[in-house]
């Protein structure tokens, strides 16, 4: 995450209580508007942790407010901190900072007044506790959503659509905030140095957004005869935006990139982009515009397009590429949107992250349907912590195979990788022979890793065949704490007599 400028956001506080009553309160039922909140929001191994209390007062307590906070590895070892949190605008305000010490589900709790030093009217509403999800270096995701959501935990970045006067409100809670600019759809004699003076203001926020870039193959005429985006501007617009980032080195670039990716334009990404986000809409314009009935398959025509070009890169030189998906309350339904982010995991595992954009909830929803919808968008939001940040374990295509080891032996052997954001384990795996099952293999850990070469281990037991042809087969049988994603695959092994 970038520098923060400002960190002190007021929060207004209603005076309910009887002249002369104190009570102290934190909550964390969301952690948008909760008091107990780090940045960055998904931390990495060895980053410095910012974790940041803001509990609310009511009453006189004085100029500091006591607490004790505790971080709870995932070893169940925990470290204790006092602080002592300055009280101002109805807020007792404190920061601490730590370093995560290893990968997995930290808890983070704080105690207001742990010695009872104050008397309150509600000793109840003391404490508050978080959990913190610590991912490898190399696996940090990206979520970004098109227009502001408080109700939600993962989004880390707001790519516009947000309230202005809350920027650093959002920035200490670790989620970046972007503002909001034209690409292609400027107006069509813009120049390179327009889109170069356009980007370089961020307003205040951590970077930019560019709406929208790229193009269709029948806009590649600079004044194409149908409805379409010019290539000739879509180029002015990526070298103006590659000028501003060399000048804002501190900024955040993202790019929304409708159409697909052509060669000659891939250098041209790498310098002017941190985050591409590749324009989808399966849930709409594909099926309805485009008469798509196999969504899946246009999902991977986009994702293969950048892999093609080198673009699909998450740890290289360049920026990282992940997709979106449109939420329509007319056509939205749980399980199809997790079978879309299962889809896109199983076949672009270097896929860090995706985006949200369109969304059930805007200015215009029946009051009646608003809870509802906000559950949904919830559920959306759970998605990138089940299938990015968990450890999420699978069997990928052609990860089970046979090795010969001379005089009529062999042995069965599965690859279990882990394409989530942190260790996994114990998994267990069971190895069978046309059916039958021929050993249970426990795996201590499964690592997760940036690479197919760091993020496996190796199931594997000895195996005498017969002639004949046989069907080997590897299962995933438990994960605890795990994602699973595909938990069975097999090969076919053949004998001769």
């Amino acid at each position: 995450m970038r520098p923060m400028a400002g960190l002190l956001v007021t929060l207004s506080v209603i005076a309910c209580l009887p002249a002369g009553a104190v009570d102290l309160s934190v909550s964390t039922d969301h952690y948008s508007t909760g008091g107990l909140f780090t940045r960055p929001l998904i931390p990495a191994e060895k980053d410095v942790v910012t974790i940041g209390v803001r509990a609310k007062v009511e009453g006189d307590v004085g100029e500091s407010v006591p607490a004790e906070l505790s971080i709870t590895a995932p070893d169940g070892r925990t470290r204790n901190a006092d602080l002592t949190l300055q009280v101002s605008e109805g807020e007792a305000r404190g920061l601490y900072e730590w370093k995560a010490w290893a990968n997995g589900v930290y808890s983070v709790a704080v105690k207001l007044d742990p010695g009872n030093e104050i008397a309150e009217t509600n000793e109840a509403n003391n404490g508050a506790r978080l959990t913190l999800p610590i991912v490898i270096q190399g696996r940090q995701p990206w979520f970004p959503w098109f227009g502001q959501k408080t109700w939600l935990r993962w989004a880390n970045i707001w790519a516009g659509g947000f309230d202005k006067t809350m920027i650093a409100h959002w920035q200490e809670r670790g989620v970046m905030p972007l503002a909001w600019k034209w690409g292609n759809n400027y107006p069509k004699d813009a120049t390179e140095e327009d889109f170069e003076r356009m980007y370089s203001d961020a307003g205040g926020t951590e970077g930019i957004a560019v709406d929208e870039c790229g193009y269709y193959p029948f806009t590649l005429l600079d004044e194409p005869p149908t409805k379409g985006f010019p290539v000739g501007k879509f180029v002015r617009c990526l070298q103006g935006m590659a000028k501003a980032k060399e000048a804002n080195p501190d900024k955040f670039f993202l790019l929304w990139q409708s159409g697909t990716f052509y060669p000659e334009q891939a250098a041209l990404y790498r310098r002017a982009c941190d985050l591409v986000v590749i324009e989808s809409y399966v849930s709409y314009f594909a099926p309805k515009g485009l008469y798509t009935e196999n969504v899946y398959d246009f999902l991977d025509m986009k994702m293969r397009a950048a892999r093609q070009v080198d673009m699909l890169n998450a740890t290289g030189k360049g920026p990282q590429v992940i997709t979106s998906i449109d939420l329509r309350p007319e056509n939205f339904n749980r399980g199809q949107v997790e079978a879309i982010v299962r889809h896109l995991r199983r076949n672009w595992p270097e896929m860090r992250g995706f985006g949200i954009f369109g969304g059930l909830v805007g200015g215009d929803t029946k009051e009646s349907d608003r809870a509802g919808l906000i559950s949904d968008e919830q559920f959306v939001d759970s998605l990138c912590y089940e299938y990015f940040v968990k450890p999420v374990v699978t069997i990928l295509p052609g990860s089970v195979w046979v090795t010969r080891a001379g005089d009529d032996t062999c042995s069965v052997q599965a690859s279990i990788s882990n394409i989530g954001g942190m260790d996994a384990g114990p998994v267990e795996v069971g190895l069978y022979v046309d059916g039958q099952l021929l050993e249970r293999v426990e795996l201590p850990r499964v690592p997760a890793g940036d690479s197919l070469l760091e993020n496996r281990a190796l199931a594997s037991a000895a195996w005498e065949p017969e002639a004949g042809n046989h069907t080997v087969e590897a299962r995933i049988l438990e994960a605890a704490g795990s994602t699973v994603l595909d938990a069975r695959g097999e090969c076919e092994w053949f004998v001769g007599r």
